[in-house]
C-alpha cells in the first residue's frame, strides 16, 4: 500500500444515517426511488419506495413489487412478516446457512476495515495509481447549479457510452439531482483533471447503519484516460474503511453485463452470493418461470447471465 498511500489525498469522512431516518427522507421526498440510478429506470414512480416489516426492519423493491432489507448482512430468522400489499410478488433476504433455499447476489465487500490496494486486483494497482496522481477528489453541492450542470455532461455521456438508464434535460436532471442536497448520509463525490480542472466522473455515496452504498457511478468517456473510476472507487472504499471502522459496502445486484460485473470485481467486491431465502407469492410464482427463466435461475442461485 506504500506506493499508493503516497499520492492519496485527505481522506473523506462522509456523513452517515440511519435507516429509518433515510428512508424516512425518501419516503418525504417528491418523486424520489430509493435509489438515485432507479429514478430514471423507474417502470413507475414509486415502485422502490420503502417499507418496514412488522419487526421494524427496512425494506425496497428493486423490482415492481419484489423487495429486500435494507442490510443484507445480518441474516433474519424467523421468516420475516411483510405488510400485506407492500410486495406482491415476492421477496428474498439473508439468512442462516442451513436455511437457505437461494443467494443474495449482490457485489458487496463484508469489512471495509482493512480494504487497501491489496483488495484491489493486481491488473488494477497501475490504473488507481495514475487516477490518485492525475485527479483531485471534491465533494459537489447539489444544490449547486454550476456543477449540477457538470454532473449532467457527465451523466450525459455516460449514459451514451453504457447504454444504460436514460439521459436528460438540464431541468428534469436538475429535478432528479437538487433533493440528494437534503437526504441524510448522502454524498457526491467528484474527480476533476488536475491540469485543467474538468470533472472527471462522479460518485454517489449513501452510509447507512453499518453499509457504505453506492448508489450511481459516471465518468465522461473523452476522460476515461486518467482511469477516474478506479481511483473514485479505491479511494472512497478506503476512506470509509478508514474514518468509519467496521463498515460493509454494498454495490448492488450482480447484472449481465460483464464488463461492469468485471470492474466491481477488480475493485474488491465479491458477488458469490449471501445464504438467503426467497418467497414468491403462490398466485405470481408461475410467472417469473415462464416470462424470465434466467431471472428465475439468478434468484434461486443459479447464476447464469447468458
Amino acid at each position: 500500500m506504500t506506493s499508493a498511500a503516497a499520492l492519496l489525498p485527505p481522506l473523506l469522512n462522509l456523513p452517515t444515517t440511519t435507516a429509518g431516518d433515510y428512508c424516512s427522507s425518501v419516503l418525504s421526498t417528491r418523486g424520489s426511488e430509493v435509489w438515485w440510478f432507479q429514478i430514471g429506470a423507474a417502470p413507475y414512480r414509486g415502485y422502490s419506495r420503502p417499507f418496514r416489516d412488522l419487526e421494524g426492519r427496512w425494506w425496497w423493491r428493486s423490482k415492481p413489487q419484489f423487495s429486500y432489507p435494507m442490510d443484507l448482512f445480518v441474516p433474519i430468522d424467523p421468516t420475516p412478516q411483510l405488510p400485506r400489499g407492500r410486495s406482491i410478488v415476492g421477496c428474498q433476504y439473508p439468512v442462516p446457512e442451513e436455511c437457505a433455499n437461494s443467494l443474495l447476489h449482490f457485489n458487496v465487500i463484508a469489512n471495509l476495515d482493512s480494504y487497501d490496494l491489496d483488495a484491489v486486483a493486481a491488473a488494477k494497482h497501475r490504473a488507481v495509481r495514475k487516477g490518485l496522481n492525475s485527479l483531485t477528489f471534491h465533494l459537489l453541492d447539489a444544490r449547486d447549479n454550476v456543477s449540477t450542470e457538470e454532473v449532467r455532461l457527465v451523466w450525459d455521456s455516460h449514459v451514451s457510452r453504457t447504454r444504460w438508464n436514460r439521459a436528460c434535460g438540464p431541468r428534469t436532471f436538475k429535478e432528479w439531482w437538487q433533493p440528494l442536497a437534503d437526504m441524510p448520509g448522502t454524498s457526491i463525490v467528484g474527480v476533476r483533471e488536475r491540469v485543467s480542472g474538468q470533472l472527471c466522473a462522479w460518485l454517489l455515496v449513501r452510509i447507512i447503519d453499518n453499509t457504505v452504498f453506492l448508489d450511481t457511478l459516471a465518468s465522461r468517456t473523452d476522460m476515461l484516460m486518467h482511469r477516474p473510476n478506479d481511483a473514485l472507487i479505491f479511494f472512497v472504499l478506503f476512506s470509509t474503511g478508514r474514518t468509519h471502522g467496521g463498515r460493509r459496502a454494498n454495490f448492488f445486484r450482480r447484472s449481465s453485463a460483464t464488463s461492469i460485473e468485471l470492474f466491481k470485481q477488480s475493485v474488491g467486491f465479491d458477488s458469490t452470493g449471501l445464504p438467503a431465502r426467497y418467497q414468491l407469492n403462490r398466485l405470481t410464482r408461475v410467472l417469473p418461470k415462464l416470462l424470465k427463466p434466467k431471472s428465475w435461475d439468478a434468484l434461486r442461485g443459479d447464476w447464469n447471465p447468458r
